[in-house]
């Protein structure tokens, strides 16, 4: 089961228990052959239990694994990589804070994922990360008792947290990285017309190019040495 499919179990389990919270707790008490106390106290943690237990749950796989990415399962599952079947902006943003004026995105991502010694199978994922482009191979990791949860290594193991997705430098399967996409020139993704050493470039052609380059680095897509670098090839032509 995916994180998603997970969460929205969570949330449907919450919302049933927000009308059956009295009845259960009746029905509870109503046991006589137990006594009050036990039974009081049975009432408390079984519906509880079974009604905020999920909230906390579906809330801790909003914020700290659709958001931020799973570190959890990043430290102690299965590595692996995956290839990006499809990208998907949703209508989901993550807030967290009063003032998030610009809450991240989730984005659903379907994966081909290839563990060592086992036979490749899909999934999805959703995380708010950006820039993740189809046919581009990302490094994952897989829980070890549900193979259908995965991350995608976006960073959020480092001191720095959550930044743009670690390609595989070699990954055999014959897609480009996402290493490899973010160093190319970008074509494809925002309308980027080439390398900026096809031909002398125009002041207005350069902005443009700039403009772009900026864009993709404020979403994490190109890291602070390679937008330095795609800068500096843009404006030495």
């Amino acid at each position: 089961m995916t994180v998603g499919k997970i969460s929205a179990t969570c949330w449907a389990i919450f919302v049933v228990m927000c009308v059956a919270f009295l009845p259960l707790g009746w029905v509870i008490l109503s046991i006589h052959s137990l006594p009050l106390v036990i039974r009081a106290v049975l009432a408390i943690v079984v519906v509880l239990g079974l009604w905020w237990g999920p909230f906390v749950y579906a809330m801790y796989l909003s914020l700290a694994v659709m958001r931020n990415g799973d570190r959890r399962l990043l430290r102690r599952g299965i590595a692996g990589t995956a290839e990006v079947l499809s990208a998907k902006a949703t209508n989901t943003v993550i807030q967290e804070g009063e003032f998030a004026w610009e809450a991240p995105r989730v984005y659903k991502y379907r994966l081909r994922v290839n563990l060592p010694g086992k036979a490749p199978y899909e999934t999805d994922c959703s995380i708010c990360a950006s820039g993740i482009r189809q046919g581009s191979v990302v490094n994952v990791a897989v829980s070890p008792h549900n193979r259908k949860r995965v991350t995608i290594d976006v960073g959020q193991g480092s001191k720095d947290g959550a930044s743009a997705p670690r390609g595989v430098p070699d990954s055999g399967i014959g897609t480009p990285s996402y290493a490899s996409y973010a160093s190319d020139g970008m074509a494809g993704r925002t309308g980027y017309a080439g390398s900026p050493r096809q031909g002398q470039s125009s002041d207005s052609q350069r902005l443009s190019m700039l403009a772009q380059l900026g864009q993709l680095h404020s979403q994490g897509v190109l890291t602070d040495a390679e937008f330095a670098a795609q800068k500096a090839r843009i404006l030495g032509d």
